[in-house]
């Protein structure tokens, strides 16, 4: 279903809420590309994040991260999905507010935990307790994470089902046309 979006949607949300899995079916679903931030960064620097991270720390990623976002965000109308932190630069917080409609994509920290327990790759998380992370993570970040234009639970393991609940949001509030 080839569909004509008014701006660009941006799903934000923690690390482990789902926002890549939606962003890929969301695309395919509206007949828009995709812009995995993290996907993005990672073949721009030629290093996985983790290795980002590790190597050359969180303020270098950071940086990229919001030039990554600000550059996405002046393409074509499409889906960006996001990583969990990039809220936290208030130029990125402030082009996604000017130039997209925005998704949190919620989700409780036990599921969250469940999903990404075998990912220790994620560098937020390394040598750290998972679950107190999440926690930490979210209270930080939930006042960035409230501004945005909507919102969708994610704790359905149907992920068409909280897909559709999005496209029918995007409809209502005339991001989308048919």
């Amino acid at each position: 279903m080839k569909q004509i979006l008014s701006k660009s949607i941006v799903l934000i949300g923690s690390m482990g809420s789902g926002k890549s899995s939606i962003g890929k079916i969301l695309s395919k679903k509206m007949g828009v590309r995709l812009s995995d931030t993290d996907k993005i960064i990672e073949k721009e620097v030629g290093k996985s994040i983790y290795e980002i991270f590790n190597e050359l720390g969180e303020k270098y990623f950071r940086q990229v991260e919001e030039k990554v976002v600000g550059r996405v965000l002046d393409e074509t109308a499409h889906v960006i999905s996001t990583g969990g932190g990039s809220i936290l630069s208030s130029k990125t917080r402030d082009a996604i507010k000017s130039k997209s409609f925005s998704i949190w994509v919620q989700c409780n920290v036990d599921t969250i935990s469940k999903r990404i327990h075998d990912q220790e790759r994620r560098p937020l998380l390394k040598n750290k307790n998972i679950v107190d992370t999440l926690i930490k993570k979210n209270k930080e970040r939930i006042k960035f994470y409230r501004h945005a234009d909507s919102y969708i639970v994610n704790e359905n393991s149907n992920i068409e089902m909280t897909v559709d609940a999005i496209v029918k949001e995007l409809l209502s509030k005339k991001v989308v046309n048919k």
